[in-house]
């Protein structure tokens, strides 16, 4: 018997979509199908499809002559098969969510007005909840934890009337009422534009789903990846992933700020910024004013040496891809960048001078204020 809290993942794919339906294992229920195969009750069932980027093995599309009837790629075909699912939905107890899986991530972005390739970016420009590359091991765990996060969606709008858009809102982002941030915390996730009238309205759950995934996860808003937390505590990402790993004291204090909310491990641990910041405040409010006396506080909750960022004002740097580099920097190395959907109510993004010098379309993307530090030293003695 199907285990009814399994999510459930329709696989698209003209070539190998039974394999795809094995790599999930038992993490999911599955189906597999080729694009001429598609039937309506496969969308009414399905939490989650995973669509084939590359469909070139389709002979029924081939023989028609309406250009209309032959969608060229998964993008066209999940354009269509979409407004089919949502006419199923059965207002808000059902939804289903779109992703692209495939090995050409690169030639969809260069579709896009943008030079940014990442995941995210990609999947917000193309109607999608997510892109996952084939070439990814983890893209079967994350495929699974996108379609059980669909399942928790649907239905919970109706929930509000029970007890409200805040009591569904901390339900859903797993935030306590007991903390001592709790306030701070949902204010900021009020700030970071949570799409609210959605809550009331009771219309489209996906689209808080798509306010977490392109939104707020890949970027540092009210959580935080772990090289934000480890600048804010002035240590270094290993030496946190080592407290982390360990039980100590230290480790007990961060994971109380850890975020254990929807989608939770889709884009790595994550961390509620209130929760990190309240607890460097508390360390502080002891008596550990200065760095010194910081840090061995800090090590003495840990019970072993920590190694400590000898940087003044730390911070973290992105990767062209948008990811956060391990190695913080100072912010004398670094320059702000405005890529493109940066959220405004995101933090600052930075990158290291030497990463832009190198790659002129990161370049393109610096603050205007902060062009004139990438210049090279050549350039510089050029104009002396």
């Amino acid at each position: 018997m199907a285990d009814v809290d399994l999510p459930r993942i329709l696989i698209v794919d003209d070539v190998d979509a039974a394999q795809h339906a094995l790599g999930l294992q038992d993490r999911a229920e599955s189906r597999a199908r080729h694009p001429n195969d598609v039937e309506a009750d496969d969308l009414d069932w399905a939490d989650l499809v995973l669509m084939d980027f590359m469909i070139e093995h389709w002979d029924d599309r081939e023989a028609l002559d309406q250009v209309a009837l032959r969608p060229p790629n998964g993008l066209a075909l999940a354009a269509v098969l979409r407004e089919h699912a949502d006419s199923q939905n059965g207002d808000g107890d059902d939804y289903t969510a779109f992703a692209i899986h495939t090995g050409h991530v690169g030639e969809i972005s260069r579709r896009l007005h943008t030079s940014n390739k990442a995941a995210h970016v990609v999947a917000r420009l193309n109607n999608l909840e997510w892109v996952f590359d084939k070439s990814d091991g983890t893209r079967f765990e994350r495929s699974t934890e996108l379609g059980s996060a669909v399942r928790v969606i649907s239905g919970s709008w109706k929930e509000v009337e029970d007890g409200g858009v805040e009591a569904a809102l901390e339900r859903l982002l797993g935030l306590s009422g007991e903390v001592l941030w709790h306030s701070r915390a949902f204010d900021d996730v009020v700030l970071c534009q949570v799409p609210l009238s959605e809550f009331s309205a009771g219309t489209n759950g996906l689209l808080f789903l798509r306010w977490l995934l392109h939104s707020v996860l890949p970027y540092p808003t009210f959580l935080w990846a772990e090289q934000w937390v480890a600048a804010r505590l002035r240590i270094t990402p290993g030496s946190l992933r080592a407290v982390l790993d360990g039980e100590s004291d230290l480790a007990a204090d961060i994971n109380a700020c850890r975020y254990d909310g929807i989608l939770s491990g889709f884009l790595g641990t994550r961390w509620w910024r209130a929760g990190v910041e309240q607890y460097a405040w508390g360390i502080r409010a002891e008596g550990a004013r200065d760095p010194d006396a910081f840090h061995k506080k800090l090590e003495e909750r840990a019970g072993g040496e920590l190694e400590r960022l000898e940087i003044a004002s730390p911070v973290v740097c992105i990767e062209r891809d948008l990811s956060p580099a391990d190695e913080l920097c100072s912010l004398e190395d670094a320059v702000r960048m405005v890529p493109d959907l940066w959220p405004a109510y995101a933090g600052t993004a930075y990158a290291t001078i030497a990463s832009v010098r190198d790659d002129a379309e990161f370049a393109a993307v610096v603050h205007p204020l902060d062009r004139e530090r990438i210049a090279d030293d050549d350039d510089d003695d050029a104009e002396e």
